[in-house]
C-alpha cells in the first residue's frame, strides 16, 4: 500500500510540475501585438461594396463562385473580432501557400505573466488549409497535435454540425502574397443551417417572449406612438425575466426584437421558426416626434449590444456621410440618436449589474430621459455645405458639435454611471 501511495504521489507531483512548465512556457510578460482595430466609415463602405459585388444570395443553389480578399481587409476583420469577442489583439499575414495568424490575449494579474501570445500557421492544400503548427508563448505544437486541440476549442465556441455545414460549402482556399481567394459552392439553405451558431435555443426562447409581448403592445388604434409605449413594458418584462436569468442576454434579445420591428423587418429572417409566433401590427414608433430618430437609436443600440461600440459609431457616421452626398443630407440630429443608442446598447450588456440597472431605468423612462433634445441641431446638410460650415469630421467645429452632443447625452439618467 505504501508503494502505491508513493507512486500515486510521485505521479501527481510530476503532472503538477509538467503543468507548471507548460504554463511557464505559454505565458509571457510582454505582448507581441498591441494595436487594436478601429473601423472607419471608409472601411465600412469598402466592406459594403465587397458584399454587394459578391452577394451569394444572387446565385443559384449549387453554383460555384470565387471571392478574393486582400490581406488588409482580412487583417482588420480578424483584429476587430478579436477585440470585441475575446478582448485580444490579432493580426494576419498571407504569403504564397501559407497564412500566418497571430493573437495576443491579456490575462488577469498573476505571478507568471500578463499575456498569452498565440501563433497559428496554416498551409495550403488541395482543398481546405491544413494546420502546420501552433505556438503558445514559447511552446511549439506540431499540426498533428494542434488540430485535435483546436477542434476541442472550436466545439466550445460553435456546434460541430454548423462548422461542417460551412466546410461543405468551401471547396478551396488559395493563399497568394497578401491575398486570399475562396472558392465555394453556394447552398441556399446555408443561412438556416448556420443559425445555431448565432442563436442558441435559449436565445430563441428569449426572442419569442419579447415578440409575443410586443404583439400585445402593438394592438392599439394609433398608427404612430412614442417608442416608450413599447420600451417601458418590454424592459419591465426583461427585469422580471432577469431575476432568474441572464440580464445581458435578455437585453440583447429585447433590443434585437424592437430594432427589427421599428424597421419593419420580420424576425423570420433570423429565426425561421418565428413564422409560427404571433406577429405584431406595424406602428410608427417615434423619438422627439420622428420615426427616423427611433431607427437610428435602436440600430445603433443593436450594433453596440451585439458587435461593440466602435462598429456602431463607424456605421452611424458612414450613414451620415452617405446622406450628405445625395441622400437626406448630413444630420447631427441623426448622429445624436446614433450616439445615444450606442451608449444604451453598450451599457445594456456591459455587466449583469449594469444590465439590470438599465432595465430598471428604461422600464419607467420617458423620451427626454432616453434621447437628448435634437431640434436645434443642424441637419439636411449637403456635402458642400457640411464642408463649408464644419470643414470635415476632423475639424475643430465638428469636434465641438460632437462634444455638445456627448454632453447632452451624459446628463440623461440612462447614461450616468
Amino acid at each position: 500500500m505504501k508503494w502505491i501511495a508513493k507512486s500515486l504521489l510521485l505521479t501527481v507531483s510530476l503532472l503538477a510540475a509538467l503543468f507548471g512548465l507548460v504554463l511557464w512556457l505559454a505565458i509571457d510578460d510582454t505582448p507581441k501585438l498591441q494595436t487594436r482595430a478601429d473601423l472607419t466609415p471608409e472601411q465600412i463602405a469598402r466592406g459594403k461594396l465587397i458584399f454587394r459585388q459578391n452577394d451569394p444570395r444572387r446565385l443559384k443553389s449549387g453554383a460555384i463562385a470565387r471571392v478574393a480578399l486582400d490581406q488588409q481587409e482580412l487583417d482588420l476583420t480578424i483584429n476587430y473580432l478579436a477585440n470585441q469577442y475575446a478582448n485580444s489583439v490579432a493580426g494576419l499575414r498571407i504569403d504564397k501557400g501559407r497564412a500566418h495568424i497571430e493573437a495576443t490575449l491579456r490575462l488577469p494579474a498573476n505571478p507568471l505573466g500578463r499575456y498569452v501570445n498565440l501563433t497559428l500557421e496554416l498551409r495550403q492544400s488541395t482543398d481546405l488549409p491544413i494546420v502546420d503548427h501552433v505556438s503558445i508563448g514559447k511552446l511549439w505544437i506540431p499540426g498533428m497535435l494542434a488540430k485535435p486541440l483546436l477542434n476541442v476549442l472550436l466545439d466550445t465556441l460553435q456546434p460541430a454540425a454548423d462548422r461542417q455545414a460551412f466546410a461543405n460549402v468551401v471547396k478551396h482556399v488559395l493563399f497568394q502574397p497578401q491575398r486570399l481567394t475562396l472558392t465555394y459552392r453556394w447552398q441556399a439553405d446555408l443561412p438556416g443551417k448556420l443559425r445555431g451558431a448565432l442563436l442558441t435555443p435559449d436565445d430563441q426562447q428569449r426572442l419569442e417572449a419579447y415578440q409575443r409581448r410586443l404583439t400585445e403592445l402593438s394592438q392599439v388604434d394609433n398608427k404612430s406612438v412614442s417608442l416608450t409605449e413599447f420600451s417601458k413594458p418590454l424592459f419591465k418584462l426583461a427585469a422580471q425575466r432577469s431575476a432568474s436569468g441572464d440580464p445581458i442576454a435578455e437585453n440583447r434579445a429585447l433590443i434585437l426584437v424592437l430594432t427589427l420591428y421599428v424597421n419593419q423587418q420580420r424576425l423570420m429572417k433570423i429565426v425561421p421558426e418565428s413564422r409560427l409566433w404571433p406577429r405584431p401590427v406595424w406602428r410608427q414608433a417615434t423619438l422627439n416626434g420622428r420615426d427616423d430618430l427611433t431607427k437610428h437609436y435602436l440600430v445603433s443600440a443593436m450594433l453596440a449590444a451585439y458587435s461593440g461600440t466602435p462598429l456602431a459609431d463607424a456605421v452611424g457616421l458612414f450613414k451620415e456621410i452617405e446622406d450628405s452626398r445625395g441622400g437626406s443630407g448630413f444630420s447631427f440630429n441623426d448622429l445624436a440618436a446614433d450616439r445615444a443608442g450606442t451608449r444604451m446598447g453598450e451599457q445594456a450588456v456591459a455587466s449583469p449589474a449594469l444590465a439590470q440597472k438599465i432595465q430598471s431605468i428604461l422600464a419607467s423612462a420617458n423620451e427626454s430621459q432616453m434621447i437628448p433634445a435634437t431640434a436645434d441641431l443642424p441637419e439636411s446638410l449637403t456635402e458642400a455645405e457640411f464642408i463649408r460650415r464644419f470643414g470635415g469630421t476632423e475639424s475643430k467645429a465638428y469636434q465641438q458639435m460632437m462634444q455638445d452632443i456627448e454632453s447632452r447625452i451624459a446628463t440623461l439618467p440612462v447614461y450616468r454611471n
